[in-house]
């Protein structure tokens, strides 16, 4: 999939570089709704200031989300390639920047966050890494001889106390490195920070009462010094709207100042990225004589183009609000004509002002928001579901008691599920009651006979059935026959949940992959730990069978296509490969023999068969060398790869050998999977992208499979027949070839494999639930076909076949969420509500709580609402899937290759946004969880109409009552008022404004 900018972005990149040339303050905000790219219009400019990243430009790019970091820092300048992580700097902090070593020249780009890089004297000082303040205590030695050991003891050191020795010594080289111009100017910085006489003020400091705010008093300085060593020409604010204090610094905050205004006032150029850079929308209570939240609008528009902006813009908008009210106060049901002219003048004269400032673009006029596709499951309430309350009631304290409703309305099992971290339960003793239910140690429900108590619980398992959850991949979105077995009716069982309590991804990811556990991994007289223990793909001295099913047998990846030929059903296809070997096998002088009948019924094992046919193609000894690489360690396979060397060459097949080859060609998951790599990579079978591929096939992919959730999920039988049948009724090549190609968007062609080979390899870990009464050791259950986004235990990762216990990464499961394998319900607080993608496999979101503002809701649906994803995948599988097969069939390559150039031939349209972000008959499935009787569904209607209108009240003071008061006339007035909404799109700016003669 490529990452080039379309027509709305590149008018935005115009339009900042505009701004960021110019004479003026040089500060551009782009704050385009989520989901619509702003992380590939910032990597456009960056691409174009840097001149391909060949001018030597250092930016830095700041953001407060570690998640987001990870995410995005190697795409800002993902356009210099293999170069590419090269220019990222390795530091993850401003005062370490002098540590970072030999640079890359050309285009630098450094990550940074503001509460380690810019610590503050307010907030809760940090003391930083050991590293950091151990490179401290060496400058400060080499600044001013004798200090170090006027320090008390203990001070730099910390809690640092093993590695201490060892980062003390590496910083005492570091400090001798520094060139002396560096050197002063963090002398330099000290005197301002302490004033004259440092070296007295910084030991009597050190012995002061509050050591860490020392400490932070002089890691500033030392920021401060790397900041005017390494100034940056171009400052990126990502999500700065979690970390305001960085626009809006003190006047004697030194540090702040310097980033921001630059050393002799000509500060560098700022990018602002966020789609929520201002509180678009408050409620009434978060409104105050005090506190007014419409008032950041104006902070914003102040920092950008100072403060006569922004008093030209208090009174356009003071203007506009006042004109609102008054329609909103008329009688009628179309608002008055004469009124309404009067709004789009000062509507225009507010974008006149703003746009050479900022940009926006939205996917949707508010007016045509879609929908259809809201579903409200519900369950009755059960007694079951009342005695868990009850039973979580009447164990609370007396004085919280009326909290624990919303706890129990969100929570599954909350008396288990909620810990020390809750007021609610912390040193709170539930008592079992066996008319309760509740997690027993035997991971099984007590109590009653409807489940775990929950009804939402019970909805989520109707709208996502175990059956669906128990499958090992989704159905690719283009089928290149019809699917069959468990993926024949099946859409993607992929959902992102939201909820309220923390408490609440946790347990319910951990209930759910329980209940597709007992559904298909359990057996009578097996234990929990055991039935997770069970496999059937482990290799076997004297069985080649596994060792043949992932084997990326060149041969058969190169001569084989199913698109090359009919495959409008597998035994079509079949027929296409089998025709292809016997072509492929004529080449080598190897016949096919069906005469006399006895030739025609032997059948050697397959992988006999396929060693003694890559002999005779010369694909025998780099595919044996890339096997043998792994075999160190590993008898069984030693002495595998030990038979296959000893298999002799073969005279002629027969029959049947071939039809085993061709099942192995259509059905062999190391072989669907390295053909579907060649599709993207031309090098995929070269000796390194062959080592590469067996190594996945045998160490990943192999342990993702050998899963006893799948084995009860595909059915019974020979392990080897089963699989294959699998691969082939669950579109698995056709599936790959679509995740490869949505990938390249942030890998190379040649990272593909190895970018799967990480996400299958972080999709398990464990939620612990309370024993009830509370004991030791707790119940701890697996998450893997449901994660909790962050918050597991840690993961055991048997899938992976190590049993090691590590920490979970989020940045681990966001990946394996966007890859189309487990985990299939990714469950989250508003953690996962800014700034990440999860729409690469996923078209549905839970809402189990609802947010409390329609803002949110904008942002939890744009996880999923975002470029190329499952949303707009599927429908143009079916509209260009067909034409695009005919391609392939035609000239070879990968199928959504072809789909990607007839999409934008046929359904593109002027503003780019067409058909990777909107696309006809394309929306999210959103699920609504609420129980009879509850206001859910009708604060969801008020929240769709506040979403229609909240945007009006831009700026605006009382902006709930102003909502409110527009919203009263009906849905219709509400959507005609909505055209009123402020249009700061820079592809539709008028010609002679921002878009005219704009640089290139």
């Amino acid at each position: 999939m490529t990452t080039t900018p379309r027509e709305f972005q590149i008018a935005t990149v115009k339009a900042a570089i505009t701004c960021l040339k110019g004479k003026g303050r040089r500060r551009f905000l782009v704050a385009d709704e989520v989901g619509l790219g702003k992380t590939l219009v910032a990597r456009e400019l960056v691409r174009r200031l840097s001149a391909d990243g060949i001018r030597p430009v250092i930016v830095y790019y700041i953001t407060s989300n570690t998640k987001v970091s990870d995410q995005n820092a190697e795409r800002l300048v993902d356009f210099l390639g293999d170069a590419a992580k090269q220019a990222v700097s390795p530091v993850d902090r401003l005062g370490l920047i002098p540590l970072e070593g030999k640079k890359r020249p050309g285009l630098r780009l450094y990550p940074l966050a503001p509460l380690t890089s810019f610590p503050s004297l307010s907030a809760r000082p940090q003391t930083g890494k050991a590293g950091e303040r151990a490179f401290i205590a060496r400058l400060l030695g080499r600044c001013y001889p004798g200090l170090e050991e006027r320090l008390p003891h203990g001070f730099m050191q910390q809690r640092a106390v093993t590695s201490w020795t060892g980062v003390y010594k590496t910083a005492s080289t570091w400090v001798e490195a520094l060139p002396a111009k560096f050197v002063a100017e963090y002398r330099r910085a000290l005197v301002r920070e302490f004033g004259h006489n440092v070296r007295k003020k910084i030991a009597d400091a050190a012995c002061a009462d509050k050591p860490l705010r020392q400490l932070a008093r002089l890691r500033r300085p030392l920021a401060e010094a790397c900041l005017l060593a390494t100034p940056p020409d171009l400052v990126i604010f990502d999500e700065f709207q979690r970390y305001r204090e960085l626009l809006r610094p003190a006047e004697n905050d030194r540090l702040v100042r310097a980033l921001v205004d630059g050393k002799n006032g000509r500060g560098p150029a700022v990018l602002l990225l966020s789609a929520t850079p201002y509180r678009l929308y408050s409620e009434a209570w978060e409104s105050s004589t005090q506190v007014q939240p419409h008032r950041e609008l104006f902070d914003i528009i102040e920092f950008l183009g100072g403060k006569a902006a922004r008093s030209q813009a208090e009174t356009l908008f003071d203007q506009f609000g006042a004109i609102l009210r008054r329609i909103g106060r008329a009688a009628g049901e179309e608002p008055d004509a004469n009124l309404v002219d009067h709004a789009r003048a000062v509507r225009s004269d507010i974008q006149a002002l703003l746009r050479p400032m900022m940009a926006r673009t939205e996917r949707h006029d508010p007016a045509d928001l879609d929908w259809e596709g809201t579903h409200h499951p519900s369950q009755s309430l059960r007694p079951s579901d009342l005695k868990v309350f009850r039973h979580f009631v009447e164990g609370v304290p007396e004085k919280l008691k009326t909290a624990a409703l919303p706890y129990w309305l969100s929570v599954p099992l909350p008396a288990q599920s909620l810990g020390i971290r809750y007021k609610i339960s912390d040193g709170v003793t539930f008592m079992p009651d066996r008319s309760v239910p509740a997690l027993t140690a035997a991971r099984r429900p007590r109590g009653s006979g409807d489940g775990w108590g929950s009804a939402k619980l019970r909805a989520l398992l109707e709208v996502s059935p175990v059956h669906h959850l128990a499958l090992p991949w989704v159905a690719p979105s283009l089928s290149w026959w019809p699917l069959a077995g468990g993926w024949s009716k099946a859409p993607s069982p992929k959902v992102l949940l939201f909820s309220r309590f923390r408490a609440t991804p946790q347990s319910v990811a951990a209930l759910t992959s329980l209940e597709v556990e007992q559904r298909y991994a359990h057996a009578v007289g097996i234990s929990y730990s055991q039935a997770w223990a069970k496999r059937k793909l482990q290799a076997k001295v004297s069985q080649g069978a596994t060792l043949a099913l992932f084997h990326p047998s060149p041969f058969l990846i190169r001569v084989t296509d199913p698109l090359k030929g009919r495959f409008a059903t597998p035994a079509q296809a079949r027929l296409t490969v089998k025709r292809q070997l016997a072509a492929a096998l004529g080449g080598f002088e190897i016949p096919i023999r069906t005469r006399p009948k006895t030739s025609a019924k032997r059948r050697l094992p397959g992988w006999h068969v396929l060693a003694a046919v890559e002999k005779a193609s010369g694909d025998f000894e780099d595919g044996q060398a890339s096997w043998e690489a792994m075999a160190d360690d590993d008898g069984v396979l030693a002495d595998l790869l030990g038979q296959r060397a000893a298999v002799p060459r073969l005279e002629w097949i027969s029959s049947r050998e071939l039809n085993d080859l061709a099942d192995m060609a259509l059905g062999g998951p190391a072989i669907a999977a390295g053909r579907a790599w060649l599709r993207h990579y031309d090098c995929a079978l070269g000796v390194d992208g062959h080592s590469v591929l067996t190594r996945f096939c045998w160490h990943r992919l192999r342990h993702y499979l050998d899963n006893p959730v799948f084995w009860g999920r595909v059915g019974d039988g020979k392990p080897t027949n089963i699989l294959q049948t699998a691969i082939v009724d669950g579109g698995f090549e056709s599936l790959l070839d679509e995740h490869f190609w949505l990938a390249r968007a942030r890998v190379s062609p040649g990272e593909l494999i190895a970018d799967l080979h990480e996400a299958l390899g972080a999709a398990s870990g464990w939620f612990t639930f309370k024993q009830l009464p509370a004991g030791p050791g707790g119940i701890r259950i697996r998450c893997h076909a449901a994660v909790p986004f962050g918050g597991t235990d840690a993961t055991e990762d048997p899938l992976a076949g190590d049993d090691r216990a590590k920490p979970v990464r989020s940045q681990e499961l966001r990946r394996a969420f966007n890859a189309p394998f487990w985990p299939h319900v990714l469950a989250t607080t508003s953690v996962g509500q800014e700034g990440l993608d999860f729409h690469s496999w996923c078209d549905r979101i839970a809402h189990w709580d609802l947010p409390s503002n329609p803002v949110d809701l904008e942002q939890r649906e744009g996880r999923i609402s975002r470029f190329g994803g499952l949303v707009v995948r599927r429908p143009l599988g079916i509209l260009v899937g067909p034409a695009a097969l005919a391609a392939t069939a035609e000239r070879g390559g990968s199928p959504w290759c072809h789909l990607e150039k007839l999409a934008e031939k046929d359904h593109a349209d002027t503003s780019g946004l067409s058909p990777w972000w909107l696309l006809k008959g394309a929306a999210i499935r959103r699920y609504v969880f609420s129980l009879p009787q509850s206001r859910d569904v009708a604060r969801f209607k008020r929240l769709r109409r506040q979403r229609l209108l909240y945007r009006l009240a831009l700026g605006q003071p009382n902006q709930e009552d102003l909502v409110d008061l527009l919203m009263s006339g009906g849905e219709d007035r509400a959507a005609a008022l909505a055209a009123l909404t402020l249009d700061l799109a820079a592809y539709r700016a008028p010609m002679g404004g921002t878009d005219a003669a704009m640089p290139d």
